[in-house]
């Protein structure tokens, strides 16, 4: 997966130039990312914004240098990026809880998880696919016209949906891309699949599906590393999520989206796709 490969290399990299400046921007092109994609990815995949991640590392080797050396505290500061000593003081302070002097007097010795330590553990966050540090969206409600059959009969509700667009393609419709939802009804144990592109109201031949406004937690999907919509991995975190994220229902029944957008491609091996687990609290 060369785009998860290249976000474990500006991690290794990020260690490497602390004291110089490290802005998206920089970074994105550094690694050929657009700085929009290369700030969501990484995000997903370290679960924390690139500035977040560059501040808390900075603040980690700056703790090493205040306890093996006797460097000042401004040339500490100047060392990894800050402008002032007092500056550097209220970003330590605000991490670790102390000053950088009362740091230093405690004797402290940090424990710096190494940039390769941290590949391997967030490399551990891709499972069947799936980046597991999702995207909180919200969505309006969403107009969908296409077709619906069984789950288990989903390449065939595709063939039948690309046959109808092509003969009689919808109006209205929003933008070029497509929709597969997946609502499990527990009460016959079946599963229906609905696929289909956004539109504005009704199209004559299409079914229309229409889902309320809701809260997504949206997940990036590599389609190359194989994956399926009830993932095991989306149910562990929403078991697991420290938000108290529950699933939500349509009419009373569970469902995700899989969103088709323009990075989706069947014949490239980077090809991602988004599922949107709705969610409530």
């Amino acid at each position: 997966m060369n785009h998860f490969y290249k976000i474990s290399e500006a991690i290794k990299y990020i260690d490497l130039h602390l004291n110089e400046a490290l802005t998206v921007q920089a970074i994105a092109e550094q690694f050929a990312f657009s700085p929009y994609y290369f700030h969501r990815l990484f995000t997903a995949i370290v679960g924390k914004s690139l500035i977040a991640y560059v501040r808390d590392r900075r603040i980690a080797y700056a703790c090493k240098m205040l306890n093996e050396t006797d460097q000042k505290v401004l040339e500490i500061a100047l060392d990894f990026g800050f402008d002032s000593a007092q500056g550097f003081s209220r970003t330590f302070k605000s991490i670790t809880g102390m000053t950088p002097t009362e740091y230093r007097s405690r004797k402290i010795a940090p424990c710096i998880v190494p940039a390769t330590e941290l590949v391997r553990r967030f490399t551990n966050r891709l499972k069947g696919g799936i980046l597991m540090n999702p995207d909180m969206i919200k969505k309006e409600k969403i107009v969908l016209a296409g077709v619906s059959g069984f789950g288990n009969e989903t390449a065939e509700s595709w063939k039948r949906f690309i046959k109808l667009y092509k003969e009689a393609p919808p109006t209205g419709k929003r933008s070029e891309d497509s929709y597969e939802v997946r609502i499990y009804d527990s009460l016959t144990e079946q599963e229906r699949v609905f696929v289909g592109c956004e539109v504005n109201g009704g199209c004559d031949g299409y079914e229309i599906l229409q889902i309320p406004s809701s809260e997504y937690a949206s997940f990036d999907v590599y389609v190359k590393e194989g994956y399926e919509s009830e993932n095991s991995a989306m149910e562990e975190w929403l078991a697991s999520n420290e938000k108290g994220y529950v699933r939500n229902l349509l009419e009373g029944k569970p469902y995700c989206i899989e969103h088709y957008d323009a990075r989706f491609d069947d014949s490239n091996d980077e090809s991602i796709v988004e599922i949107w687990l709705p969610v409530k609290k």
